[in-house]
């Protein structure tokens, strides 16, 4: 089994709410403007605790759709219709929301708005295929 950029992007969307990190509204009016400094001005930090639970619940539906979160960057996309991105866009965006976190989740570095905005980044640049 395998998933495109917008299915995971609807995942990510859908988790996001499951896990508490926000609502649906705070959703909606995040993915207008995905940038830190919103991400910070709309969620509370007891929402942004629940990040891990967020990546968690991501994570089990990659790994039901072939994908690892644990090893997903820009340049490695297990599980992605059509292998790895090749757009340079595509694998920035993919750096950002994987790698970044991966790399820095757990541990005192970790920005959990930095996170939530690269995660919102991704839904509204590749939430919807073009094809």
């Amino acid at each position: 089994m395998a998933f495109s950029d917008a299915e995971l992007a609807g995942a990510m969307s859908v988790n996001l709410v499951a896990a508490n990190v926000m609502t649906i509204e705070e959703r909606e009016l995040l993915l207008e403007d995905p940038t830190e400094n919103k991400v910070r001005e709309t969620l509370t930090a007891d929402q942004l605790a629940n990040f891990p639970a967020y990546w968690d619940l991501l994570g089990a539906w990659m790994a039901d759709h072939g994908g690892n979160i644990a090893t997903t960057t820009g340049t490695n996309v297990p599980g992605r219709d059509g292998g790895n991105p090749t757009n340079i866009g595509t694998k920035a965006i993919y750096n950002d929301a994987f790698r970044d976190v991966n790399q820095y989740i757990g541990t005192p570095g970790f920005l959990p708005v930095k996170a939530v905005s690269n995660q919102l980044r991704f839904v509204s640049v590749l939430g919807e295929d073009d094809e």
